[in-house]
């Protein structure tokens, strides 16, 4: 079936708009209206109803949904035997990351990468949430991902780095006179949380104390919640990494019990995935390590 384009079917499920797919994919809107009519026409089926404000999955379009995902992560393996049969000189590497890590390590292993492979798309894909990144990676979503604290899933993974969480309070915060903040006073302060605080470690700190923390706003922008922090509105937890560019007017504790998660990455099998995923995990423990010993 020539006619079916998946990248085009699933942009379009999960926009709900041909013409916002078109932005995505490089399209004129009349060509993305064409490759669904075509995919119809083959397939002999309504796959999506029109509606004057968009567009949406058919009860057919919804049935296919789960086999679209699996032909484009079958047309992507495909690509990338394709470019290690013509040594990594093309193809395409799904990566999942997270913010401090896209951050401050991304750039510099992806730039190392692609100055030996040039021909290697990379797509980055962000997920906070570790249980859904871990998920992509077993579904075949994207080749491979980085990992917080605890990997749960069957999949194969190497520790990265040991990274201190800490918590950040305005200079005039009552607990700032403190050396380090005090583990048992978690919950006797205003707390901003982070909205991924549950898959991320955070979470843990006050859970294995039972301590419900007086949680003011939950936030889900890392430096937004820095500026609630500055104008003393609550406390913050944040890992090491992404307190590298923290603003000069808050104060870093750390806590008088050391706080800590594992930075991971991680793919659905070492001894199956492409090449191009396991060249990529080398040199991101290449790059990892390399930090660590400027630090």
């Amino acid at each position: 079936m020539e006619k079916i384009n998946a990248e085009v079917f699933l942009s379009v499920a999960e926009t709900g708009s041909f013409r916002s797919t078109a932005d995505k994919l490089g399209y004129t809107q009349a060509g993305i209206s064409y490759i669904v009519n075509s995919m119809e026409k083959e397939t002999g089926l309504s796959l999506f109803i029109r509606e004057h404000n968009g567009v949406r999955l058919s009860r057919e379009g919804e049935e296919l949904l789960p086999y679209m995902k699996q032909l484009q992560v079958w047309e992507r393996q495909f690509k990338q035997i394709v470019g290690e049969l013509n040594g990594l000189k093309k193809g395409t590497l799904r990566v999942q990351i997270f913010d401090s890590i896209s951050i401050h390590w991304i750039p510099g292993i992806v730039k190392r990468f692609h100055d030996d492979f040039p021909g290697v798309k990379i797509e980055l894909i962000s997920e906070e949430d570790s249980a859904r990144a871990e998920q992509m990676v077993v579904s075949g979503e994207v080749d491979c991902g980085f990992f917080l604290t605890t990997v749960k899933s069957d999949i194969d993974y190497y520790p990265l780095i040991e990274e201190n969480l800490l918590a950040i309070v305005a200079p005039d915060h009552p607990i700032a006179k403190c050396e380090k903040f005090p583990i048992k006073k978690l919950g006797d302060f205003p707390y901003i949380s982070m909205k991924y605080d549950d898959h991320t470690g955070i979470g843990a700190i006050f859970e294995k104390r039972n301590v419900k923390p007086d949680t003011t706003f939950c936030m889900d922008n890392d430096y937004a919640a820095m500026g609630m922090v500055g104008k003393g509105l609550g406390y913050c937890i944040f890992p090491e990494l992404l307190l590298t560019d923290m603003p000069e007017d808050l104060k870093c504790m750390e806590f008088d019990e050391p706080q800590k998660r594992t930075i991971s990455i991680g793919t659905a099998s070492f001894d199956t995935c492409s090449k191009a995923c396991l060249k990529f995990i080398e040199y991101t423990k290449e790059w990892v390590k390399e930090y660590i010993n400027k630090k």
